[in-house]
């Protein structure tokens, strides 16, 4: 298993990189913290409390979600660019999360199984979104998505299809584990990235600049 700052191969690089995803972490997550709070009328923060780059197959055990119930929610790039991104809770974790959005987004104490699917979408589409348009705005590219998707069943079956089906060609996985707090309560996920090469080269010429 690999972990902080082994992104890239050169260590000046891997230094790059590192400050890279913090900066897209952190523009991201105050996006998205952003939208929650106006959807839910109160004030949501989000926080990366940890990064790591690791192999694809070793997701569920840095997460911690190795054959564990779960609810996974992905977008993907479309046209020139590759990059494929879930936003992923335990089971429990997500229940806590649409308790929140039923209460005060519905104004209900509980959602039907329609709206639970609703309401799991708009989560990955804020979320991700946000996401998605910090790295844009840090390569200044227009980057266009795939409506949100989501699934609920064991992390490592949905893992599994997931890179199968898009037949990723990422050789690693930057994992933001994800901390959303609502005043003393805490709802624990992760955001994964895959991307491809051309992407990360960008990323990086572009860090490059910003650093100077």
């Amino acid at each position: 298993m690999r972990g902080e700052g082994e992104f890239g191969r050169d260590p000046r690089e891997n230094s790059i990189e590192m400050e890279i995803l913090r900066e897209i972490g952190s523009i991201g997550a105050g996006h998205a913290a952003t939208a929650l709070s106006d959807l839910l009328g109160q004030k949501i923060s989000i926080t990366f409390p940890e990064i790591y780059v690791v192999r694809p197959e070793d997701v569920p055990e840095v997460l911690g979600l190795h054959e564990m119930p779960s609810v996974v929610i992905y977008k993907t790039l479309q046209k020139n660019h590759g990059c494929n991104i879930l936003l992923a809770f335990d089971r429990r974790e997500a229940d806590k999360m649409l308790s929140i959005m039923a209460k005060h987004a519905f104004g209900l104490d509980e959602l039907d199984e329609e709206m639970k699917e609703s309401a799991i979408d708009e989560l990955g589409n804020i979320v991700l979104g946000a996401f998605l348009s910090a790295i844009s705005d840090f390569v200044e590219l227009e980057l266009l998505s795939t409506p949100p998707f989501h699934v609920v069943d064991i992390f490592d079956a949905v893992l599994d299809v997931f890179l199968a089906n898009l037949c990723l060609q990422s050789k690693e996985a930057v994992v933001f584990k994800t901390c959303f707090k609502r005043e003393e309560e805490k709802i624990y996920g992760a955001i994964v990235v895959f991307f491809d090469e051309k992407l990360r080269e960008e990323l990086v010429k572009r860090g490059k600049v910003w650093l100077e």
